[in-house]
């Protein structure tokens, strides 16, 4: 049996040419103990962040003392010290004695202490290298390309690539313990690496895979009890015989309750227990929760090339999601409270999956257990990311498969985890930016070889994909694997090309917005809060971040007023750009089986791709995510010299539900209303209704535009009484109503009027109605209270209502009218 003692509080750490020494933190790091003791500032106000770039040369010591007991070491078989995230290159000492050096920080260390540890005082000492200085000189030996991002040397170093700057985060180069560290104590003998997975589900019957390691210090004969429970319910009890020190079978279980992603049924998760016996002593005994579901990546050749399809207990599920990103730049800030909140929220805003990009880290076990909890499909990328790597040195192929088998082993039992991807970006990069087309190495050789072999003996349970993008001659390719869409925002083109695209499964698209207006007040002064000041260009980290963010706004609604109105009618224009995106792939559903925007969260504060800033503050796509990511998504399209209504479903049965189609002009006058009864086909995309447009009560005027085409812009007419014209549709399901609208040029040709919204608080609601249609409704509460819904779109007459968490002193209401500049 195993017996912990944590090593985790208080440490002392000083400089390694320094005498002082000062109390830190662990789990914990540098930077933050530094900020505790008040030595530096936060690095995310203002400019700050330079002062940290000048910590990286030094060398650091921490230092524990812990007692021990005499007894312990007479009474265990092997006495270990484990951490479970060393940052980075570290020698560790106890007692004087040196017990190893250390270089990857995702994985965990141990070390066999029990000739070292003695009775009474012990003394654990850590000596940190400089990261940056230990890289240049790795990096002398054969130079590597990046595609960009902060440190030629970071290829090097198995630490997270984001930490040297990216185009969304500060530089800020984390050392230190972060992440706990303890004594384990063993007794006899010990089970590791326990491991569940379901082989195959048939007539209501799940066949489902138990196995462990042994780990023993005696010659015994040991049986091991495997039991299922679900509810405190046992579904299967069996014991097997340890051999060659392993344990492994297979159990049937009768009527399994299956794990479903979000949206399609629920997260029924088991209890997996197994005890080692010696005859009915029980050894140890380790418990796990996992879930009977299986995963599979359907590939099948159709007249567009290849789909690429999540299929999940035999149903295909469209993925509705985000890109998730490190949430924070000092790690071990984040608490499992923080973790389950942000999974909420993703579950919350109706997504299903989310993809852990290989630029920072795998994650914290938290994060995991709610994903599994609630629902949240992992996309799991291995932490490469925009560089190719040295794996032409054997030290490195060591250092890869070491880290694959460490971190599969302990994350393989999560059911939310349904896809192992090799890198960000890399194969792309090969074939696009570095030309060098298919190699052996520079990470190829990982990808290819090293990762498929680690998966396929450790976990039969879920695919594994070489990169993201990958898939075809192109790895980019729109007709077959998975695509990111950089064209649009990165590309200096707008969101309308979006509609052109036919990608299979979009793993990245974005498009940038600022923060909530508080946090961009809690990171700049008075003098800084210009568009274009040092420290709001630093807070965006992309090269022409802010430019773009101008551009794209006054190309779609004009100048903005102030720089609140710009942070506003930036929010608003990032939502209706990822809209049109998402809703034009999941109107070709399955063609384009998935749609990862980039990306959910912030390490932070900053101007970036995010739908929640870095203080959980919701962003206007946020609120348009929980709309776009519905199970029902009602969707208007301008084609074939008419208007047609689609209904995209993903429920699992056929639904009958009621549309009603309202046409109003933009002073608010109603001219057309359909209503009308229709059955949705179940987890598919249903045509309900096609006019036009005189069917819809709009005639014609001419109204003259001018338009670009290729060398020049030139005026046209166009149909003045369509740009004077709203279209409202509301599919109505068992007492639910979804929403959405359309409008027929950019919002700065429109003649928009300025709405008199009406509001009243009751209780925890907020109540509105709009005379004329109003557009990026924002309500402002005084104080930080979180709303169930903004940024509205609202129809005029109907009531619209916002749930409040605490009641406010007092909001302001303003659309996109008020914040646009008449310059």
């Amino acid at each position: 049996m195993e017996k912990r003692i944590s090593l985790n509080g208080v440490w002392h750490f000083r400089e390694s040419n320094a005498s002082e020494w000062y109390e830190g933190e662990v789990p914990g790091c540098v930077q933050l103990d530094l900020i505790r003791l008040g030595k530096i500032e936060d690095p995310y106000y203002r400019m700050n962040e330079i002062k940290f770039h000048k910590l990286e040369e030094k060398e650091w010591v921490y230092k524990k003392e812990f007692d021990f007991n005499a007894k312990d070491k007479n009474e265990y078989d092997a006495i270990k010290l484990v951490f479970e995230g060393i940052d980075t290159f570290a020698d560790i000492y106890l007692n004087g004695i040196h017990l190893g050096k250390v270089q990857n920080m995702f994985i965990p260390y141990e070390f066999d202490i029990k000739d070292i540890v003695k009775d009474g005082n012990n003394v654990l000492e850590v000596h940190f290298d400089s990261i940056t200085k230990t890289i240049k000189a790795m990096e002398q030996t054969s130079p590597v390309k990046l595609e960009w991002s902060g440190e030629s040397g970071r290829p090097y170093v198995r630490k997270a690539q984001y930490s040297y700057g990216w185009d969304w985060g500060p530089r800020i180069v984390q050392v230190g313990l972060w992440r706990g560290a303890y004594l384990s104590l063993v007794k006899y003998a010990e089970i590791k690496n326990p491991y569940f997975y379901t082989e195959k589900i048939e007539q209501n019957k799940a066949y489902v895979v138990i196995s462990a390691e042994i780990e023993g210090y005696i010659v015994q004969d040991f049986e091991a009890e495997i039991e299922i429970i679900h509810n405190d319910i046992s579904y299967g009890k069996k014991r097997v015989k340890v051999q060659k020190n392993r344990i492994k079978t297979t159990m049937l279980i009768e009527n399994p309750k299956l794990w479903y992603p979000n949206g399609i049924g629920e997260q029924p998760l088991y209890d997996i227990r197994i005890r080692l016996l010696t005859g009915e002593e029980i050894i140890d005994e380790k418990s796990f929760r996992s879930g009977i579901r299986t995963v599979k990546l359907v590939r099948e050749k159709d007249e567009e090339g290849e789909t690429f399809i999540f299929e999940i207990n035999g149903i295909k599920v469209f993925a509705k999601g985000v890109n998730w990103i490190p949430a924070d730049n000092l790690l071990p800030r984040l608490t499992k409270e923080d973790y389950y909140e942000y999974i909420r929220l993703a579950k919350d805003a109706n997504m299903n999956m989310l993809r852990i990009w290989g630029g920072g880290i795998y994650e914290d076990p938290a994060f995991y257990d709610a994903c599994d909890e609630m629902g949240i499909m992992v996309w799991q990328d291995f932490m490469y990311a925009c560089a190719e790597y040295p794996d032409q040195f054997e030290w490195f192929q060591k250092l890869a498969k070491e880290e694959a088998e460490k971190v599969i082993l302990s994350l393989r039992n999560h059911p939310s985890i349904v896809l192992w991807c090799g890198n960000n970006e890399n194969n792309w990069g090969f074939h696009s930016w570095w030309d060098n087309g298919d190699p052996k190495y520079l990470g190829n050789y990982i990808y290819k070889e090293i990762l498929p072999k680690v998966c396929a003996k450790l976990d039969p349970s879920r695919p594994y994909w070489v990169s993201s993008p990958y898939g075809g001659e192109d790895p980019n390719s729109e007709t077959e694997g998975d695509r990111h869409q950089w064209n649009v925002w990165s590309g200096w083109v707008d969101y309308e090309e979006y509609t052109k695209d036919k990608g299979r499964f979009l793993s990245e698209f974005g498009f940038q917005s600022m923060p909530d207006w508080k946090t961009v007040l809690s990171y700049t002064s008075p003098e800084d809060r210009t568009i274009l000041s040092p420290v709001m260009i630093s807070h965006n980290k992309m090269v022409e971040g802010m430019e773009r963010l101008v551009r794209f706004m006054v190309g779609h609604l004009g100048f903005p007023k102030d720089l609140k109105s710009f942070v506003y009618l930036s929010q608003f224009n990032q939502a209706e750009a990822i809209k049109t995106g998402v809703e034009h792939w999941r109107s070709r559903k399955f063609k384009t089986a998935g749609t990862l925007y980039w990306q959910f969260n912030d390490c932070w504060p900053v101007a970036s791709w995010s739908c929640i800033d870095y203080y959980k503050r919701k962003k206007a796509l946020y609120h348009y995510s929980k709309k776009f990511y519905a199970e029902i998504l009602p969707y208007i399209k301008e084609e074939d010299g008419g208007i047609t209504v689609y209904g995209i479903s993903d429920l699992v049965h056929d639904k009958e539900v009621e549309v009603t189609i309202k046409v109003f002009k933009l002073n608010g006058e109603k001219i057309a209303e359909k209503q009308l009864k229709t059955r949705l086909i179940a987890n598919d995309v249903t045509k309900i209704a096609n006019y036009k447009i005189e069917e819809l009560n709009i005639g014609y005027s001419v109204k003259e535009m001018p338009i670009a085409i290729p060398g020049c812009t030139l005026p046209v007419e166009k149909n003045g009484e369509l740009l004077d014209s709203v279209i409202y549709v509301e599919i109505i399901a068992d007492g639910k109503t979804y929403e959405n609208y359309k409008v027929f040029d950019k919002f700065r040709n429109l003649s928009l009027i300025e709405p008199k919204i009406n509001y009243q608080i009751k209780n925890d609601l907020i109540v509105l109605t709009t005379d004329v249609p109003a557009f990026g409704v924002f309500i402002e509460p005084e104080n930080d209270i979180d709303l169930s819904d903004n940024c509205l779109n609202m129809m005029p007459g109907k009531q619209y209502e916002v749930k409040f968490s605490q009641k406010p002193e007092s909001v302001e209401v303003f659309d996109i009218t008020q914040l646009v500049a008449n310059i």
